[in-house]
């Protein structure tokens, strides 16, 4: 028995070696989502505009330009149902919050992510979220969560020919270019005629279902900033033109009609940006991701009309 527990240690070392870096990895290599966290962390007693959203939000909006103290809780993939629940849960530590800013982008309503969404056990390791039960091994183990995703970030930032992004305080990537426009030199005819392919199937999921879960979420948060004097904003980031094109008509329509009804009410700001002549393809790192200066631009925009509506 004893030498079966040698060899079995000197065989599984390696492996937990590695285990024990890929985690040290996640947890202590800056990302969005620890730095994030951990501006939180810091300063939720001053934080006045909390943003929430999907990757949209959190490539649109850098805190850095913002007037009043703010951060960016929006992340990659995140859905109302985790909106609501990064929002409910974060509240009790933002004392001074007086605005909350919400995306209404083209996806938004219609997207809800399955349990098994592999960043979920992140929100309950970073923000103390459980959305859904999170297994023990995942409760222990960020990485666990998705080794292949973690793997090839690592990759990533050891190849010498990828690009280093450098994250502000707020947890915002101050130099994220690489996509689609960059590929192909901000050519106008090129991505016009490579957009078909490239959108076919990007965001073309409909579901009323998910509509009424997701405006049932957003309800909720826009009646408890209402009946607690916190300032709600809505918006809709800018798109370049071939993501425009690609929308379908039936599920636009149904979110004009929220929007319409929440304007009717007067329960929200909204602002819209989608369709705007200010942002030109030199703004986009793809076709529905602004890069960092477009960001910047957009950010001053929205301080801007935030600080006139007060």
């Amino acid at each position: 028995m004893k030498i079966f527990l040698i060899k079995f240690i000197k065989f599984s070392s390696p492996v937990i070696l590695l285990l024990l870096l890929g985690e040290f990895y996640v947890l202590y290599f800056p990302s969005t989502f620890n730095q994030k966290a951990a501006y939180l962390h810091t300063h939720a007693a001053i934080v006045q505009t909390a943003i929430f959203g999907s990757s949209h939000n959190q490539n649109a909006l850098n805190p850095e330009y913002l007037t009043m103290p703010a951060i960016n809780l929006a992340n990659a993939g995140q859905d109302v149902q985790l909106d609501s629940a990064l929002f409910f849960h974060t509240l009790p530590k933002l004392k001074a919050l007086r605005t909350v800013v919400l995306e209404l982008d083209y996806h938004t309503l219609e997207e809800k992510n399955d349990e098994d969404y592999f960043r979920l056990p992140w929100y309950y390791r970073f923000f103390g979220v459980e959305l859904y039960p999170v297994s023990m091994l995942n409760k222990v183990s960020v990485y666990a969560s998705s080794p292949a995703f973690f793997n090839q970030l690592f990759i990533d930032h050891l190849n010498p020919k990828k690009i280093t992004y450098h994250l502000n305080q707020y947890g915002f990537i101050t130099n994220d270019f690489p996509g689609v426009m960059e590929d192909l030199h901000y050519d106008t005819a090129a991505l016009n005629s490579t957009a078909a392919h490239r959108l076919k199937d990007k965001h073309h999921k409909e579901s009323v279902e998910n509509y009424h879960y997701n405006t049932a979420k957003l309800n909720a948060i826009i009646r408890y900033c209402n009946s607690h004097g916190i300032r709600t904003v809505i918006i809709s980031t800018p798109m370049y033109s071939t993501y425009l094109r690609n929308e379908i008509p039936a599920k636009n329509e149904r979110r004009k009609h929220y929007i319409d009804s929440l304007k009717s009410a007067s329960l929200v700001q909204y602002f819209d940006f989608e369709n705007s002549k200010r942002f030109d393809v030199h703004d986009f790192k793809n076709d529905d991701h602004l890069n960092s200066n477009g960001a910047r631009k957009f950010s001053l925009i929205i301080d801007s009309l935030l600080r006139k509506s007060k």
